[in-house]
């Protein structure tokens, strides 16, 4: 089940689209757009994408999706716009919206394209890095976020943390991690495995947010997002 946040200010016009969402594996939070400038605002955890009512904001719409854009963990979440058809032509995608549909739109639409959106940014996010509930891994640059915090991994934990990305819900001996990390001519001890991984979730779980997993006897896992 993936999780919207949906900004409107008239939710109750939107009954059919919330119901409509859950049907399609979407869960809806609704939030007014004047909330996202109050100091106090707080988004859910574990978003997947962001959802925009331009029809019935007041907010004006580039400030708004630039208000979207400016934090973490906001900013790094896809932004889909719904927008009448006579304001199109204000569309600017410097806003950093991802995608957009004209009004009005059915329910399934919205799910059917929603889900091809999570399609495509997995399939991108595959070969140039990996994202799963405030955790983000840049294969190319060799950095590690955390809720958009920069996380200061070594080289090995860096490597480990990857592998173990790339194979979520697979469990892998010590043994294993040590020839697929640290290579067959390794002549540590599967020691080293063990504080390697202490040291990872140290600095990756300080929030409270588990990503790794140990099985008793056997070795670890990164754990599937729900």
């Amino acid at each position: 089940m993936y999780r919207a946040l949906f900004i409107t200010d008239d939710w109750a016009a939107k009954k059919a689209l919330k119901s409509g969402l859950l049907e399609g594996g979407f869960t809806a939070t609704p939030v007014e757009s004047a909330q996202l400038f109050r100091e106090e605002f707080a988004p859910p955890e574990k978003l997947d994408v962001i959802i925009v009512d331009l029809e019935r904001c007041a907010t004006d719409s580039g400030k708004l999706c630039h208000a979207l854009k400016r934090e973490p963990p906001l900013k790094e979440l896809p932004l889909v716009l719904l927008v009448t058809e006579a304001h199109l032509g204000r569309i600017d995608f410097g806003w950093g919206v991802d995608d957009y549909l004209t009004l009005p739109v059915s329910p399934k639409r919205l799910a059917e394209r929603l889900h091809f959106l999570m399609w495509k940014l997995h399939r991108v996010a595959s070969k140039n890095g990996f994202s799963q509930a405030g955790l983000t891994i840049d294969f190319e640059r060799y950095e590690v976020h955390v809720g958009g915090a920069l996380v200061d991994l070594t080289y090995k934990e860096f490597e480990l943390l990857k592998f173990l990305a790339l194979h979520p819900g697979k469990v892998f001996t010590r043994e294993v991690l040590l020839d697929k990390v640290w290579g067959y001519d390794y002549y540590g001890g599967t020691r080293t495995v063990d504080v390697h991984v202490r040291r990872l979730r140290s600095k990756i779980e300080a929030g409270g947010c588990a990503y790794i997993e140990t099985i008793r006897n056997v070795g670890y896992k990164f754990l599937k997002s729900d």
